[in-house]
């Protein structure tokens, strides 16, 4: 029975931490810009592997980006400067190894307060006035998104080499000409075809 108390403890325990955790995370990217006076505001915050965990669609397996947000409140709206800078763990699509590519994406954001449903875009999200804070989370992934470059290559060294796998890049050489042999080998059977065949 001890054994069995003891047990469930260590549970609840580790149910417990794992809430608060959760609870840090969603809370991490939130501005509370109710209290805030109408003026310029500076907010920091990074972006860490637990970020690329929940927003796994990125293809990103880890990273460190430093984001600095710039806000401005006024009466009836907020403009946000955001700029964010770091490096993020991706895949090489050249030789499927892992490697740090530096990220680097700046973005305006305007917030506007209405009761009624009007129109949104990319540069500008409407809120009830009656909300007191910004979660910046989904946004963040949004620019991350678009900062990430759609073919993702080793860099090259300043010898102008690739730092890709060797033994992939060699392996990628021999299948090149193999496939090249191939493709000779078949134009030669079909022009020899069409010569033959008129």
């Amino acid at each position: 029975m001890r054994y069995f108390t003891f047990l469930l403890k260590i549970i609840l325990i580790l149910l417990h931490h794992f809430k608060i955790s959760k609870l840090t995370f969603n809370n991490r990217y939130i501005i509370r810009f109710k209290e805030l006076k109408e003026g310029t505001h500076n907010f920091e915050f990074e972006i860490k592997k637990e970020f690329f965990r929940e927003f796994c669609a990125l293809d990103i397996n880890d990273g460190t980006l430093g984001v600095s947000v710039v806000l401005i409140k006024k009466s009836g709206f907020l403009t946000l400067d955001i700029h964010i800078k770091g490096s993020v763990n991706v895949q090489c699509d050249r030789c499927l190894e892992y490697f740090y590519h530096p990220l680097e994406y700046h973005s305006g954001l305007v917030v506007k307060f209405s009761e009624t449903e009007s129109f949104e875009s990319d540069e500008m999200i409407i809120m009830n006035p009656n909300d007191n804070e910004l979660d910046l989370k989904h946004y963040l992934y949004e620019c991350i998104s678009l900062a990430t470059p759609y073919r993702k290559v080793h860099p090259e060294s300043a010898n102008g080499e690739s730092l890709c796998a060797k033994e992939m890049l060699e392996k990628i050489r021999e299948l090149e000409v193999k496939g090249n042999n191939k493709a000779t080998t078949n134009l030669g059977k079909l022009k020899y075809y069409f010569e033959n065949n008129n």
